[in-house]
């Protein structure tokens, strides 16, 4: 068969097509087999409003919205298990959404320097003095400082309004404002 006889535009049509027919499984597996599945089995979860994965530069962000809980360590140890159990090895972060006001963000504030320093000095008994005495003045019904091999959780309460937070003990240092 010669080279003249090839007609190119059928192959360069083929080509697309093929293109085209992968880009859409690619797109089906992702959605479907895999981001649709774990946001269900999420929402299964009692304590979880809502669930929802997105997918931006090769990251998958799992957004979590949850009720007022308990213990935030147990949680989110819970929700992480079955990320790691649906997403592998891929690359993943995981988004609490609370429902915090202004006072709980300003008590937050006032606080997350002593996180911070024990995140990075490890001085975490020191941290959870200074913090109960920063807070003392305010009215903050529940206040739960937990620390486990990987985080550190902040969980506050005030009337209907509660703030969460989640401190890797593994990043790089840095604070958030």
């Amino acid at each position: 068969m010669a080279m003249g006889n090839i007609r190119w535009k059928y192959v360069l049509l083929w080509a697309c097509l093929a293109v085209c027919v992968l880009s859409l499984g690619a797109y089906c597996y992702q959605a479907y087999a895999l981001e649709r599945p774990l946001e269900k089995k999420l929402a299964e979860d009692a304590e979880v409003v809502m669930a929802q994965v997105e997918k931006v530069n090769g990251t998958t962000t799992v957004i979590v919205n949850l009720k007022y809980v308990d213990n935030l360590a147990g949680t989110y140890s819970r929700i992480e298990e079955e990320v790691q159990v649906s997403l592998g090895s891929r690359n993943y972060e995981i988004v609490l959404e609370d429902n915090a006001d202004e006072i709980l963000e300003g008590a937050y504030a006032s606080i997350h320097y002593y996180i911070e320093e024990a995140r990075i000095r490890g001085n975490f008994g020191e941290m959870a003095q200074r913090t109960r005495t920063a807070l003392e003045d305010t009215n903050i019904e529940d206040f739960r400082l937990t620390v486990d091999g990987e985080n550190i959780f902040v969980q506050m309460r005030l009337d209907d309004k509660y703030l969460y937070r989640v401190k890797d003990l593994h990043a790089k240092g840095g604070t958030e404002f």
